[in-house]
């Protein structure tokens, strides 16, 4: 089951059993399985059972309002569920709704997250998201939209509306985190391809790379020694040259003519002629 809530009624009614299920696809197993579902819940519960499927697509909608009947001849058992999709769920595409109630927009937004004009959809759950003056509510209920679109393809327009639109702001928790995010994402990447430039470095120049030398790259995250090690690997004549330890392995060698550099090795010379030859 996807999820199953307790609902407790605001006019002090009987609290009831709520089973949700988000349905992307027709499934024929479902059709066994909810009747299933509801007997089971009612016998544990002792409360009535409200199941409510969730639909993006018109098709699965329909497939799964139909009532499900269990026994011969007269039925035993009749599950009718509760269908919500892009047939019953208003589509909102003007602002001024939006912001009415953002987190129902949202809502009607997943609902219709298959739309072909979903680019226009999300621009206006956007823009209205964007006049939102409760920062962190708003960074939550982004980041909520981004979770529950179904397809790659909307979840990169999210993306690129959330960066034109707004950024997260400092000072939230949620601003704070998706910032600091950013920032590591950033500087990963960086070290991921300096790493990456390294190993094609030490390819090009014929050194013979085993599974352990790899690692020790890829895996590490000094930047400066990256920079320290793509920069002996230019001119080195072996792999212990360019991971020689020594006092500035944490800082980026200074720049130095071919010949008066030094690098310690284990018994490798040097085979270009000194300034002295």
């Amino acid at each position: 089951m996807d999820s199953v809530l307790r609902v407790v009624r605001p006019d002090g009614g009987d609290p009831f059993i709520l089973l949700v299920e988000a349905q992307t696809r027709i499934e024929t197993k479902k059709e066994t399985s909810w009747p299933y579902y509801v007997a089971y819940l009612r016998d544990r519960y002792r409360l009535e059972v409200v199941l409510l499927i969730l639909c993006v697509d018109t098709a699965t909608a329909a497939w799964a309002a139909r009532p499900l009947h269990t026994g011969l001849g007269r039925p035993t058992q009749v599950t009718v569920p509760h269908v919500l999709g892009p047939a019953n769920v208003p589509r909102v595409s003007r602002m001024q709704d939006a912001s009415a109630d953002l987190d129902f927009a949202a809502f009607c937004l997943w609902i219709h997250s298959n739309d072909p004009d979903i680019e226009g959809i999300l621009t206006v759950m956007g823009e209205a998201l964007a006049q939102d003056t409760d920062r962190e509510a708003r960074d939550d209920l982004a980041g909520l939209i981004e979770d529950g679109l179904g397809s790659e393809h909307a979840r990169k327009i999210w993306r690129n509306l959330m960066e034109t639109l707004f950024t997260p702001r400092r000072g939230t928790i949620v601003g704070d985190a998706r910032l600091a995010g950013q920032e590591e994402g950033r500087e990963e990447g960086r070290v991921a391809g300096k790493a990456e430039q390294l190993l094609r470095l030490m390819e090009r120049r014929g050194f013979s790379l085993t599974e352990e030398t790899r690692q020790r790259v890829t895996t590490c995250s000094d930047m400066p020694l990256l920079d320290l090690w793509f920069d002996r690997a230019i001119d080195a004549t072996t792999l212990d040259e360019i991971f020689a330890a020594s006092s500035t392995d944490h800082v980026p060698a200074p720049t130095r003519s071919p010949e008066h550099t030094t690098v310690p090795s284990q018994g490798a010379t040097d085979p270009r002629p000194s300034a002295a030859d």
